[in-house]
């Protein structure tokens, strides 16, 4: 099995637990969320994260595609402010893509690599990508990607995850290409400029994302105790892995990046 499938199989595995279903509300999303808005819910802040990332793009614009787009809810949420018609969404996985055409089924599903975009230059107004491109090998080859297919005056906007400093083994266990690693966010942001962005503005909300998801993360088992929801055995062997996912998260994860980059005109 190579090393795509099984992160491939993880993922499908992950988002149709049963406890990440009922942490994330049955939504169908599977991201840290943006909590900066004041969202009281795990389902809350990961509607306000793609809200963040779409207020980057023009009311009118259109096509859009949304890249690695899981089981849907990003895609779905899409819907909310431009036609689900203008819409496309790829993933590698066809078990996540068939979850999402149930949840979006106007849109247009495609199973692809977001490094070889099987569509023409020049092509979507609007590129989005949510808590995803780290995955990608690599980066680098996803940003030219996005940049071909985006018509001059196109935006890419994405949330990304900036690592802590890890040995190559560590990197490929967590499914993130040692390619991917980035000193700093100058850095990161200079991989923009190399792929020939302009405009490029890029937004640390490590607190505002990771963090607030750390807290809430944690937390949740015991709150869900408390409301009558998770019986005092379950909610402490459910709290002791969510108190060490949150904990790995932190010692793994360095900076949250919001992005949103501009192909000239």
């Amino acid at each position: 099995m190579s090393d795509l499938q099984r992160m491939i199989r993880i993922y499908d595995r992950m988002m149709r637990s049963s406890y990440q279903r009922r942490y994330y509300e049955n939504s169908g999303y599977f991201n840290f969320g943006y909590w900066g808005g004041g969202a009281a819910s795990q389902r809350e802040a990961s509607e306000a994260l793609v809200d963040k990332l779409a207020s980057n793009i023009g009311p009118d614009a259109g096509p859009i595609l949304d890249v690695a787009c899981g089981l849907g809810a990003s895609t779905q949420r899409l819907t909310r402010s431009w036609p689900a018609t203008a819409i496309s969404a790829i993933n590698i996985s066809p078990a996540q893509l068939d979850a999402a055409q149930a949840r979006a089924p106007d849109c247009s599903f495609r199973v692809m690599d977001a490094t070889k975009l099987d569509f023409p230059d020049g092509y979507f107004a609007a590129v989005i990508c949510v808590e995803a491109a780290f995955h990608f090998d690599t980066r680098d080859k996803f940003l030219a990607e996005a940049f071909r297919v985006l018509k001059p005056g196109g935006v890419l906007v994405l949330s990304d995850i900036l690592f802590r400093a890890m040995p190559k083994a560590v990197f490929e266990a967590s499914r993130v290409p040692a390619a991917n690693h980035v000193a700093d966010i100058s850095a990161y942001r200079a991989r923009f400029e190399a792929a020939g962005y302009g405009a490029i503005e890029v937004t640390d909300a490590t607190d505002a994302c990771l963090g607030a998801f750390r807290r809430n993360l944690a937390g949740w088992p015991g709150r869900e105790r408390r409301a009558g929801r998770m019986k005092l055995s379950r909610s402490l062997g459910t709290g002791l892995v969510f108190r060490l996912l949150a904990a790995y998260f932190g010692l793994t994860c360095r900076s949250y990046l919001l992005v949103a980059a501009r192909k000239p005109a």
